[in-house]
């Protein structure tokens, strides 16, 4: 087999799982993101660093974020909805590219397509009943490859069941909010 495959490191992945699997002290990546308001509906988050098993790895990346006109935005950047559902295709893909790699599937295109739809009176609380959230979301992966049907089902199964991005978004995640307060007056 090719040791560099839809342009993933074999041995190299190979070599990382080996790692986790036998280390636990290699077991954990923490990500953490700080976001600044800018003005009026845009925002810009911040990626400084990443912890991945036990080592802190700098990172200078910016997201920005932003509503549509329509929303009361100035349309400069994807909104936050965007932005959730393109890490969720951006997750997948990630999945089905590395494990198509290791199954010896060469991916000649790949595609995700994922839409959600949600009531509006959720999110300006109007309706305390209505969800301001996605109560449902659809996605099309679109894979061109030559592997036989079965190996590209095997690696659908795959991916649906190891996905990071699809597991928080199919199930609760605690979340543990706090709230700390600057008071008084803003610098000149």
């Amino acid at each position: 087999m090719d040791k560099h495959l839809n342009g993933i490191d074999i041995p190299a992945l190979q070599a990382f799982a080996q790692g986790v699997a036998e280390d636990p002290a290699k077991r954990h990546a923490r990500f953490k993101i700080n976001t600044k308001w800018e003005h009026q509906t845009r925002t810009v988050a911040t990626v400084d660093l990443f912890h991945l098993s036990g080592t802190d790895y700098p990172r200078n990346v910016q997201i920005a974020a932003d509503e549509p006109l329509e929303l009361l935005g100035t349309n400069s950047a994807p909104n936050p909805q965007e932005l959730l559902i393109s890490g969720l295709n951006a997750c997948l893909s990630v999945g089905y590219v590395v494990n198509a790699s290791v199954m010896g599937i060469t991916i000649h295109s790949l595609e995700i397509e994922t839409s959600g739809e949600l009531d509006l009176r959720g999110f300006l609380g109007l309706d305390e009943s209505v969800n301001p959230g996605f109560d449902e979301m659809s996605y099309v992966v679109r894979i061109h490859t030559d592997a036989p049907a079965d190996k590209v089902e095997e690696l659908h199964r795959i991916v649906t069941k190891t996905s990071v991005n699809l597991a928080n978004f199919s199930k609760a995640i605690r979340m543990v909010p706090k709230l700390e307060v600057i008071a008084g007056q803003p610098a000149a």
